[in-house]
């Protein structure tokens, strides 16, 4: 019988994934090996682990692990069983079907949000008429302390700077289903807490913020979703379609589903819980958040990421989660040169959608610095390229 160790080092494959974990360590049932590592998921008699030393997932026969493992395994099922949701199919409308993403601009760059041409934007898109929702940004971009959406209590209460006076947002919402196209709405978890990056903050916003939940007799992280969320979701009720939650691990995700859902219970939710092509995803998700290998590590259109692919082809929904797939067509979320080839952004699209899967494509602005529409010029060719290769597929 091969050990532990042997099979650890042989066995090394990307796999599907379910909600990430912290490492434990893993003992062989002879007790002469051990490795820490995190569990991905289990399948018949094979679990997958992946090793904290290497970030390398391994397949190993379940039976060679102590028997202490092998009880932590069979409760892990037990749990993924109870909760997975693959009979909800909230997410059934995405299937097959693909979408993209511009990111607008925020307080941040409160010029360029008050001049930001909304009818630019629908003029060049409107001819992307297989393409069935677009995504775009309440928080500025990543950065939660800053917003693209009108919120009295943020000004009054925290700060005038970081909410603007136009309904940026609200504008573009309203555009965009009036050409038919379903809206998801990107959210940064971290609001203005800024679990994920307090460096980006306006001066004075994270304390003030922080003094103000308790004063609501909240976390910092529950008013996010009580004070924030709950208002724009009530706000604009059912003309939202779904929400793609960012940085999940700096928020409360029980609490961000509830407020998502309150203007609209069936709008569909997702939550980052980190980027890799293994598609993780979490219990409260009804579709993957598909964020790829993080791009300072590889290209959007590394070879490495065909695996959420593959994942796709085998089964469209992950551990009750629709197998969703979310690249940037640049080499960063919102700028840069384009990273893919027009014949690889097509056929991974469509493979993705023939196999009932799904695909949002990040596209960046055609002004990235100056946070302006339309989109980029080439990346808005692929996206034409993609419509009309869907529209073909349809007619056979």
């Amino acid at each position: 019988m091969l050990t532990l160790l042997a099979l650890l080092t042989i066995f090394c494959a990307a796999t599907a994934s379910s909600s990430a974990e912290e490492p434990r360590v893993w003992k062989s049932a002879d007790g002469k090996f051990s490795v820490e590592a995190e569990f991905v998921d289990s399948e018949d008699d094979i679990v997958r682990l992946r090793r904290a030393d290497n970030n390398q997932t391994v397949s190993v026969p379940i039976e060679i692990l102590s028997s202490k493992d092998q009880k932590y395994i069979r409760r892990r099922a037990e749990k993924s069983k109870d909760r997975a949701k693959p009979t909800d199919r909230r997410a059934a409308w995405m299937e097959g079907k693909w979408g993209f993403r511009f990111n607008m601009p925020g307080m941040k760059q409160a010029e360029a949000l008050a001049e930001f041409d909304v009818q630019k934007m629908i003029d060049q898109i409107k001819v992307l008429d297989t393409a069935a929702w677009v995504q775009i940004n309440i928080t500025q971009g990543a950065n939660g302390s800053f917003y693209t959406s009108p919120h009295a209590e943020l000004a009054k209460h925290v700060s005038p700077d970081i909410v603007p006076q136009r309904d940026l947002f609200g504008e573009m919402l309203d555009a965009l289903i009036e050409q038919d196209f379903k809206v998801m709405v990107y959210f940064a978890t971290e609001g203005p807490t800024m679990g994920k990056h307090p460096d980006k903050a306006l001066p004075g916003v994270i304390e003030t913020w922080k003094e103000y939940a308790k004063s609501r007799e909240m976390t910092p992280e529950q008013a996010v979703a009580e004070i924030i969320v709950k208002e724009y979701s009530l706000r604009y009720g059912t003309k939202i379609s779904g929400w793609w939650f960012d940085h999940a691990s700096y928020g409360d995700i029980k609490a961000l589903e509830k407020a998502a859902l309150a203007g609209n219970p069936e709008a569909v939710l997702t939550f980052n819980v980190g980027g890799s092509p293994e598609l993780l995803t979490c219990p409260e998700s009804d579709f993957t958040a598909g964020h790829p290998t993080p791009m300072k590590r590889h290209s959007p259109s590394w070879k490495g990421n065909e695996v959420a692919i593959k994942l796709i082809e085998k089964d469209n929904y992950i551990n009750g989660s629709l197998g969703h797939f979310f690249p940037p067509m640049q080499e960063t979320w919102n700028s840069g040169k384009p990273a893919f080839e027009t014949e690889q952004a097509v056929d991974w699209t469509m493979r993705i959608v023939q196999a009932g899967g799904a695909i949002t494509w990040a596209v960046a602005l055609a002004d990235a610095k100056g946070k302006d529409a339309p989109l980029a010029s080439f990346q808005f060719k692929q996206l034409k390229a993609i419509n009309e290769a869907v529209k073909k597929s349809r007619k056979q």
